[in-house]
């Protein structure tokens, strides 16, 4: 067989995936299994049955591969640091109950711990960010405490301490460590578990620098490596930073694989344009160095077994200086084993290489299977393999002659020569890994790029031009600034023309688009059916002088309608176009945005409005509007909002508009009473205006009527001065009223509005109130909660708040007129429905309610 590594290579792939969805794989059957498909290989081997072989082969590796990843994921998600921290948290949870104090809802626990940096450290917001290796609880030595941590040290010490944190060394530091953010929302991936299939468990914070003690320094080599990139960052920052910071973190990114200092903007144009990958996906400055070394050796006449050696030698080397990211191991092994094979004559089809590699890389780290970077990777180089051979082939003759023709002309026509010869080669790879990775992108990353098939013409030679000249930087920065500063020039063009190069979708923007993660049906139809039309066209070429009988030519034809038509469904997602006509009910769903507000309405003819879009996540790099309010609006078919409300410009209220803004073009985008001084509130108006939006001042009294639903204002009244700060007590307050039904948004208004507007609503049969302020003793006045009667209130808050909201008793106000509470930090996005005479109230965690 040809390709006999692809076998076990597809059943381990198969078995992990399986591993991690299953709950639990029985270990005992799992071991029978695998000593049984065992014998029965070898009896296929005896007997020579390839066929049997075949299928057994791949039936023992699918069963080791789902214990393999089993295991794998239940160490990773409760590891013993896990199982201290919940039991450190026990215990002061409940001295706090003792004293009096309300802890947050998810659990804390303050620790000094020790042990090794798997990374420098690197500014991040408020301070910097550290990645430990755990080993010790001081507090319980013996106590096993092992487990991956992600520290922000803050305070304005932490950055003069950041070259003493380098990887290897070993640190000790009281930290206060809790569980990861997450969002309970449909459509919003669990970043919880993302983490800690990379190996973090738990993240914390420490209060300053000065609390950080490197207890020991890691060995010599580490400790030189360390101090080799150090030294790289600070040529890179002098010799490209003086032409361009931005494009000194780009450099520093393609060469060394720091990405810290990446600008979160450029960031997203690179994503939109289906470029980010040539600094992402860091295995590209492996390739081109495999390359420069394989041309280095072929100039200098030896290519054999010593230049192989030394080519390994020096990319494994260049893998540890860069920081042994998992893309940089991946793009590493496969350099290896390709080096390998040669140096000992080894002739195996790429394709045996490719699944070698995938195979052993899944095997030390099961849990890879499901990593967006191992999937993209492997996804697009099999792409690449398996077609560009086969669409490049007949071309191959008629390049050369007319690179042999243009060989006698002048030197420009030669060089032209030489790029129209590669120049299908490259198309051939960009289109075939563009159809092979879309579903995986949209299913992943929600983003649907046409883009990079034009960009990628100029965003690898670019990179490449970054990556060479930036290589070149550290070196000469040990002789002469000067001349480094001119290699920087050069690295500095690299990456600002891949910059510029993304705005290609500013200009054309149909090229990037988000969608809805597709169902696993169209993805699933999509690749088969694309299989089948790809075997069937292959057997076409392959077989020279036959003639297609129509029966396979119907066959073919058809595999190619059902691919077209499942991509799409994907690209087009008919979901969207049920949703735009509404389905004659109201929908409500308050999303979990943690400490803040996304209020999320589809009315009965599917009109949308937004209240609010969240924020403050911790993290600048975190835009809480893209990563969570924008999927939950994804995730319900819709992709344009009729009105975005704001209800004041407090950053947990309005923190992820700009996105919402960019993406789903608001018709409308409402503010009450304006702040002149207010620069987030300010820079929204613009961008608006920019997207012709109508910019409206919203006050108590106002009125709409949406599909039939009316939309009233109850708050604020007009200002009689000039605001020169946001203030809670202007929050606009809404009223949706259909039929039978009352729904309230009372934003952060407090007891003075409550008071002000409560004359202004009538009684209804059914009413749904968002409890005002998260809950806090600032709003939800006993006359209010009284006057309103609501039957469902809705708390949203985080889980991790440190100002106790909900308060218990504000809680037990709306609990004494009858109200069923609802808190997105317990039950995650509450989803009301309503026909107007009946409520219906689902929540994100299997909580249900019904009210007639």
């Amino acid at each position: 067989m040809r390709y006999i590594a692809a076998l076990p290579c597809a059943g381990l792939l198969i078995g992990c995936a399986a591993g991690l969805v299953v709950d639990r794989v029985p270990f005992t059957a799992g071991s029978l299994s695998l000593v049984t498909g065992g014998v029965l290989a070898w009896c296929a081997w005896r007997i020579a049955n390839e066929r049997v072989l075949a299928v057994v082969v791949v039936a023992v590796f699918v069963v080791g591969g789902a214990l393999l990843a089993n295991d794998a994921w239940q160490r990773a998600w409760r590891p013993p640091l896990r199982i201290a921290f919940e039991s450190l948290a026990r215990d002061q949870r409940a001295d706090a109950a003792r004293d009096g104090r309300r802890l947050p809802e998810d659990d804390e626990a303050f620790a000094i711990v020790e042990g090794v940096l798997r990374a420098d450290a690197s500014p991040a917001e408020g301070g910097v960010s550290l990645s430990v290796d755990v080993d010790t609880l001081v507090a319980c030595p013996s106590c096993p405490a092992i487990g991956g941590i992600a520290v922000t040290v803050v305070g304005t010490i932490a950055p003069r301490q950041m070259d003493a944190w380098r990887a290897g060394r070993r640190v000790r530091l009281p930290v206060q460590l809790r569980r990861p953010s997450r969002y309970l929302d449909p459509g919003v991936p669990d970043n919880e578990r993302a983490l800690a299939r990379r190996g973090t468990t738990l993240v914390g914070t420490v209060k300053s620098g000065a609390l950080v003690e490197v207890t020991a320094r890691a060995s010599r080599v580490q400790e030189a490596i360390a101090a080799a990139r150090a030294f790289s960052r600070s040529a890179i920052a002098d010799a490209v930073g003086r032409w361009s910071p931005q494009s000194a973190a780009i450099v520093a990114a393609i060469v060394i694989g720091d990405r810290a200092g990446l600008d979160a903007d450029v960031q997203r144009r690179l994503q939109e344009a289906g470029t980010y990958h040539v600094i992402a996906i860091s295995g590209g400055n492996i390739a081109i160095l495999a390359g420069l070394l394989v041309g280095a050796f072929r100039l200098a006449g030896h290519l054999g077994r010593t230049a192989m050696i030394a080519s390994i030698a020096a990319l494994v080397a260049y893998a540890s200086f860069v920081g042994n990211g998992a893309s940089v191991d991946r793009a590493t092994l496969m350099a290896v084993v390709h080096f390998g094979a040669r140096a000992f004559d080894h002739r195996a089809p790429p394709l045996n290489a490719l699944a070698v590699v995938a195979a052993l890389l899944v095997a030390a780290d099961p849990l890879a299977v499901v990593d967006p970077a191992f999937v993209l990777t492997f996804g697009a180089t099999l792409a690449i393999l398996v077609v560009v051979p086969v669409v490049t082939r007949d071309a191959k003759s008629a390049e050369k002659a007319k690179t042999a023709k243009s060989a006698t002309s002048n030197a420009f026509s030669a060089a032209f020569a030489v790029l129209a010869a590669f120049a299908p080669s490259m198309l051939a790879a960009s289109v075939a890994a563009e159809a092979l990775l879309f579903p995986i992108g949209a299913l992943v990353f929600s983003r649907i790029t046409f883009a990079g098939l034009a960009l990628n013409f100029l965003a690898i030679p670019l990179m490449a031009v970054a990556q060479i000249a930036g290589m070149a930087v550290v070196p000469t920065a040990v002789v002469s600034r000067a001349a480094a500063s001119l290699l920087g020039a050069a690295a500095h063009a690299g990456a600002a023309g891949l910059v510029r190069s993304a705005d290609l979708v500013s200009l054309a923007p149909v090229l990037a688009y988000r969608v809805a993660p597709p169902s696993w049906v169209a993805v699933a139809g999509y690749y088969a059916a694309a299989a089948a039309w790809w075997t069937l066209w292959r057997r076409r070429v392959d077989i020279a002088g036959s003639r297609e009988t129509p029966r396979a030519r119907r066959a073919r034809c058809g595999a190619a309608a059902i691919a077209a038509a499942a991509a799409l469904w994907i690209l087009v997602d008919p979901r969207a176009i049920a949703a735009s006509r509404g389905d004659g009910r109201l929908h409500v769903t308050v999303a979990d945005v943690g400490q803040g507000d996304a209020i999320f309405t589809v009315f009965p003819a599917g009109s949308t409005m937004l209240v609010d879009a969240g924020g403050i996540a911790g993290s600048a790099s975190f835009d809480i509007g893209d990563r969570v309010v924008a999927p939950v609006i994804r995730a319900a078919g819709h992709r344009r909002l009729d009105v975005l409300a704001l209800t004041h410009g407090d950053p947990d209220h309005v923190g992820g508009a700009p996105s919402i803004l960019r993406e789903f073009r608001p018709r409308e985008v409402w503010e009450g009473i304006p702040v002149p001084r207010s620069a987030p509130l300010t820079r929204l108006r613009l961008a608006a205006r920019a997207q012709s939006a109508r910019w409206a001042n919203v006050y108590a009294g106002d009125r709409v009527t949406i599909d039939g639903v009316e939309v009233i204002a109850r708050h604020p009244r007009g200002a009689q001065w000039e605001r020169q700060k946001v203030r809670n007590d202007d929050s606009i307050v809404l009223e949706l009223r259909w039929r039978d039904l009352s729904v309230v948004l009372t934003g952060d208004a407090g007891v003075a509005a409550e008071r002000e507007m409560l004359p202004s609503f009538a009684s209804a049969r059914l009413r749904v109130v968002k409890i005002g302020h998260h809950g806090s003793l600032t709003s939800s006045a006993p006359d209010f909660v009284r006057a309103l009667r609501p039957q469902i209130a809705i708390a949203s808050a985080g889980r991790n708040n440190h100002f106790g909201h909900p308060v218990p008793e504000v809680l037990d106000r709306y609990r004494s007129v009858g109200a069923e509470i609802f808190r997105t930090d317990q039950d995650g996005a509450v989803i009301v429905d309503s026909d107007g005479y009946s409520i219906n109230v689902r929540t994100f965690t299997g909580r249900g309610l019904s009210r007639r």
